[in-house]
């Protein structure tokens, strides 16, 4: 069963992220879908090109920013924490077509303590990995997540997705 991801962070004071704000016009805009069947998390996008690096090349750090994002709501919908990146490695193993629709697939592939890896891979349109990429991520306890993002965006709703 493919079901889409709510983006939760729709209601959380100042949020603007550049990769899944469907309001930000200039960002990505991107939706989040789990396939329970492959327990997996993915999203499609078509680039345009004024995000190319060299002609016909979508940029390095576009493919970043999906990668990262992927990453995080593959963790979100397992764990329903708030975490922050602490490492993302890439390999880069052709190139990515700007002119045509993406598949990004993100998968849970390890899980320690406050500790996740999801490893993530970007699809051409002839579904060939592009890009893959393993990213870590720290479930930040409670207190300092509020040192990092501020306290006072963590309005009640927000709260069950902070570790103690």
């Amino acid at each position: 069963m493919i079901r889409e991801i709510e983006n939760i962070f729709l209601d959380f004071p100042g949020y603007g992220c550049f990769a899944c704000d469907p309001r930000n016009q200039l960002g990505l805009r991107l939706k989040f879908f789990a396939d329970d069947e492959k327990g997996d998390v993915f999203t499609r996008f078509k680039p345009q090109e004024h995000l190319e690096g060299f002609p016909g090349i979508l940029h390095g750090g576009i493919q970043c920013a999906l990668i990262d994002e992927v990453a995080f709501w593959t963790m979100f919908d397992q764990f329903k924490k708030i975490a922050l990146t602490s490492k993302l490695d890439m390999e880069f193993l052709r190139p990515v077509d700007a002119s045509s629709e993406l598949t990004i697939r993100g998968k849970v592939t390890w899980a320690e303590g406050r500790k996740v890896r999801v490893e993530v891979s970007i699809l051409n349109g002839d579904n060939k990995i592009c890009t893959r990429s393993a990213v870590d991520y720290t479930i930040t306890k409670k207190e300092m997540t509020y040192k990092i993002m501020g306290k006072e965006r963590f309005t009640e709703k927000f709260q069950k997705y902070l570790e103690d």
